[in-house]
């Protein structure tokens, strides 16, 4: 029987999804307590990618309630419910954040999760929204947090920019704003400064132009400028691009594959065959790298990396071939496809389902879902589209703007025969139901006096 062709093992993947799911997690996840958000959007998301199953209601209204509880009383939410506190631990706003704060990456995945299990209805999207304009350096920059004095602190890095572009995406969306609204809104000019002022000389991105250029800064900065509707565009003559040299950027990105040697006879001498595994690892070769455009040569596996001459790794694929894809479905012809198909599916996927960092590595949630969304960039058989920008599914993207349109439909409440009910401004009853209302209940409106009258006495 002749050998099978290395596919997408779909089956064993949502194994794998479901497992993370739904038994505890290996020992080694313990210090990502902080970051239970992030981990239950890559497993929500990957069993979307791979249409898996829906998930029973009660399991989504459980989790729906799980990341509503980890909501911020200041806007935002935190990473895991044992990193928010009861409200009565917070001061006021003015106060400042530097006790249990929000955490930005981890409102970005409560956002999108919600997404899978319902929609935005019960998000503080006001409060949200101003806690991100308070982030704001007057650079552009955003950081993590306010203290009491008024400062912003925290890095100065593309990921805090990217997380902020989409949270404001999602809740904002692509509206135009008026003049109220963008006197409440971020300084977009400022933040596309800072996203500029970060390319640096050979055409990647880091958070200066003095660093090294990353390939996930490099995507950070691409999928905000997306958000923003600010990317090159020829025939758009309105605000400036928000990048500087956008053809050194492109080639910085396609520079990033390179290719991967299995190692040698296992009886080759010990010392030597390490140093070509690392050789190979890291792009380093006696003749130059195999990179469409620059070399005849085919070779078997081609990975990214994110750096020059550092390892390939699983997760690059995603981030440098986005990245590609954003900045034009064009260059879709110059990432080596089959070879780097060829590379998750036979050195990276792993025989249980998920991806591995490195060739030979066990499986890991951020490995194995950006595996995945590397492979839906390419359009992998058997996977949703992926939207490169916001790294769901192109039919969840679509999902999350309904619901954002949903959740800012006003919603008033009438009383009927002693109950209480909660109707859309947009049902075609709302006037006739608001109309009808009967008034609340004697001990109804006996508690709220009692609870008004308690308040006025402190």
């Amino acid at each position: 029987m002749a050998d099978e062709k290395p596919h997408l093992n779909i089956p064993q993947h949502v194994k794998y999804w479901h497992r993370c799911l739904n038994s505890l997690l290996p020992t080694q996840y313990t210090s990502t307590d902080s970051s239970r958000m992030t981990l239950g959007f890559f497993i929500l998301s990957a069993l979307d990618l791979l249409s898996a199953p829906p998930l029973p209601l009660k399991q989504k209204s459980e989790i729906r309630t799980w990341i509503l509880k980890c909501q911020h009383p200041h806007g935002g939410f935190c990473g895991s419910p044992n990193h928010r506190y009861p409200d009565g631990f917070y001061g006021g706003e003015g106060e400042g954040e530097n006790m249990d704060p929000a955490n930005l990456p981890a409102t970005f995945f409560a956002l999108l999760s919600l997404g899978f299990v319902g929609g935005l209805e019960g998000v503080e999207r006001g409060k949200c929204l101003a806690w991100l304009k308070r982030l704001q350096r007057p650079d552009g920059s955003f950081g993590e947090l306010v203290t009491r004095e008024g400062e912003i602190t925290g890095g100065y890095d593309m990921r805090h920019c990217y997380v902020l572009a989409a949270v404001r995406w999602i809740l904002r969306g692509d509206e135009v704003l008026t003049e109220e609204e963008k006197r409440e809104d971020i300084d977009v000019d400022a933040l596309v400064g800072h996203l500029r002022a970060g390319q640096t000389y050979d055409g990647g991105i880091s958070e200066s132009s003095s660093h090294e250029a990353h390939a996930g800064y490099t995507y950070c900065a691409v999928a905000s400028l997306s958000f923003l509707n600010r990317l090159p565009n020829p025939q758009d003559g309105g605000a400036e691009p928000g990048l500087t040299n956008l053809d050194a950027t492109i080639k910085w990105l396609v520079s990033r594959q390179v290719a991967y040697e299995e190692e040698e006879d296992e009886d080759e001498d010990e010392d030597l065959s390490m140093k070509k595994e690392r050789e190979a690892l890291g792009g380093v070769y006696d003749n130059s790298p195999s990179v469409p455009g620059l070399t005849t040569d085919e070779a078997e596996f081609v990975g990214f990396n994110g750096r020059c001459n550092k390892t390939v790794d699983t997760c690059y694929a995603f981030w440098a071939a986005a990245s590609l894809y954003m900045l034009g479905e064009n260059n879709a012809k110059l990432v080596n496809t089959e070879a780097i198909r060829r590379f998750l599916f036979e050195q990276t996927q792993h025989r249980i389902g998920g991806f591995g960092k490195y060739p030979g590595n066990p499986p890991d949630i951020y490995h194995s879902y950006l595996g995945l969304a590397a492979l839906a960039v390419m359009k992998e058989p058997g996977l949703k589209p992926l939207d490169s920008a916001l790294c769901v599914s192109k039919q969840q993207r679509e999902r999350i703007s309904k619901a954002r349109a949903a959740a800012l439909i006003p919603t008033r409440t009438y009383w009927k025969n002693g109950f209480c009910y909660s109707i859309r401004a947009d049902h075609p009853d709302f006037e006739k139901k608001v109309a009808e209302s009967e008034e609340p209940p004697k001990e109804v409106m006996d508690a709220l006096e009692s609870s008004t009258s308690k308040e006025l006495a402190v």
